[in-house]
């Protein structure tokens, strides 16, 4: 397809890739010619190729054939040099906004297919590239190894997930002369009383350890009452703390419990500066864990601005409930990898104690890359 000057002759070629234009404009033009750009075929012209190469070519070294061009300006070639270096920047600019420039479509259907799944476009981009660079890598020391690029996306998000058992007995951390001190800390609504109350008779009375549950809540005195009830139900010591001198009390008091299980308010984006008051409080315990209680059916937009307003309580691990409510888990997986914390449990209904498991790989990969493959890297 050419398109004549009154000084250069520009020609564009079409091919199955960018590699297989360029070959053919070279061929014909010469080593003469210039590349103005090369980009994704449009539409009308996607039946000639799937990408186009732009090339320029000087009258005097128009292939044969050619009607001879006037002779070029003496200034042309900079401008020309200009010109390349702007659709660059514009190149890189809209890389950033559409995802990697990857050089195959698997790849592009890969960062589409992670984007639709609602994980972060900057991880789904990040992921892809590294994925394609693993790939080409390992490729030139196995070059017959068939595994798909879908598997090394999912090999690399693997890698940076954590996961732990917060309530597994472990021999190397020495007791400490005070209670076990775990926190359950998030927005209102997340399920922080009925997740504490799973934990409760799952990880706690199930392994007959003695314990204490601890309602705070400054600011609302009757929000203590729904919990009171769980805790008769399932026999286990109940206080109200409606401020934060009486929690510390509370704490010194349980001293010859096992562990003593802490249930907060909620707190809006208004009311920060009470979280703040409990984060100074806790600071003071030595032995403690913070759990940062999260919806899963949470934007990812909230999940994240969620996670820097609880910032202050310096949580240890991120648990997520509510998975039930929700298709995907590409949210809370964009917010896993963004936080850096270590996940500690999934819960996914209202069932008490049935509805939570310990966090693991398989469930946050399935719903983001393809099930069975999820399945066997989580069980490798």
């Amino acid at each position: 397809m050419e398109q004549p000057t009154s000084s250069m002759k520009i020609k564009s070629y079409f091919a199955s890739s960018v590699e297989q234009a360029i070959q053919e404009a070279r061929q014909e033009l010469g080593t003469d010619a210039m590349l103005i750009t090369s980009r994704r075929s449009s539409p009308e012209t996607r039946s000639l190729g799937a990408y186009e190469v732009v090339f320029g070519l000087q009258g005097t070294s128009s292939p044969a054939g050619a009607r001879p061009r006037a002779s070029v300006p003496s200034d042309l070639s900079g401008e020309l040099q200009q010109l390349r270096a702007q659709l660059q920047e514009i190149k890189s600019t809209l890389k950033g906004a559409r995802g990697p420039e990857a050089p195959s479509s698997e790849a592009e259907e890969l960062f589409e297919e992670l984007v639709a799944n609602d994980l972060a476009r900057n991880i789904a981009q990040e992921t892809v590239s590294s994925a394609v660079r693993l790939r080409e890598q390992l490729s030139r020391d196995q070059p017959a190894h068939p595994t798909t690029l879908r598997a090394y996306a999912l090999e690399l998000v693997s890698k940076k997930l954590r996961f732990v058992q917060p309530f597994q007995a472990s021999p190397a951390q020495p007791a400490l002369d005070a209670a076990k001190v775990v926190v359950f800390a998030g927005p209102a609504g997340a399920g922080k009383t009925t997740t504490l109350i799973k934990i409760a008779i799952r990880e706690c009375l199930a392994q007959r350890q003695s314990v204490r549950i601890l309602s705070v809540d400054p600011q609302r005195v009757a929000a203590h009452e729904k919990l009171r009830s769980f805790a008769a139900i399932i026999g286990v010591g109940f206080t109200a703390v409606n401020s934060i001198p009486e929690f510390l009390a509370a704490v010194s008091e349980s001293r010859n419990k096992s562990i003593v299980l802490v249930d907060t308010p909620g707190y809006s984006p208004a009311e920060l500066e009470g979280l703040k008051e409990i984060a100074s409080c806790l600071e003071r315990l030595p032995n403690k864990q913070v759990h940062l209680v999260l919806p899963a059916c949470m934007k990812r937009a909230d999940l994240a601005r969620t996670i820097r307003d609880y910032a202050a309580l310096q949580a240890d691990y991120l648990l997520f409930t509510k998975l039930d409510e929700t298709e995907s888990q590409g949210a809370i997986l964009s917010a896993a990898l963004e936080a850096g914390k270590p996940l500690s449990y999934f819960a996914n209904g209202q069932n008490i104690p049935e509805d939570i498991e310990p966090a693991q790989a398989r469930t946050l990969l399935a719903s983001v890359f393809q099930p069975e493959v999820a399945e066997a890297v989580s069980a490798a």
